[in-house]
């Protein structure tokens, strides 16, 4: 009784945190910037196709919150906001596959994906 209440309480809680990491090059040094969004899917059914398919659509969603807009007239801009679209998807697919995982299972889980450079 105890280990099905933890399991709920850790489903409703569970989050997955989308982490990128952007870098800017400057004459003397490279600063880069950190934003992170969370993606709850505690209300979903990760067994089910349609919760599955929601919960990419909010990765899709935290991808584009996460490296914002950009100047598509700059190509530092362009080139630095396609880098941290790809490593956003990188970092969402690993954590995506071990959310699957771990509900298949009946073990929900919670998760962070963090991008480092």
């Amino acid at each position: 009784m105890t280990n099905s209440i933890f399991t709920k309480t850790l489903c409703a809680a569970a989050a997955l945190a989308l982490t990128a990491t952007s870098f800017s090059n400057t004459a003397s040094a490279q600063s880069h910037t950190t934003s992170t969004v969370v993606v709850n899917y505690s209300d979903l059914d990760m067994t089910s196709d349609v919760g599955r398919a929601t919960f990419e659509g909010r990765i899709k969603g935290a991808i584009r919150k996460v490296c914002g807009s950009y100047d598509t007239r700059n190509l530092k801009d362009s080139m630095d906001h396609r880098n941290c679209v790809d490593e956003a998807n990188l970092s969402a697919k690993r954590a995506s596959v071990t959310v699957m995982a771990a509900a298949a299972a009946g073990t929900p889980i919670e998760t962070a994906m963090v991008i480092n450079n």
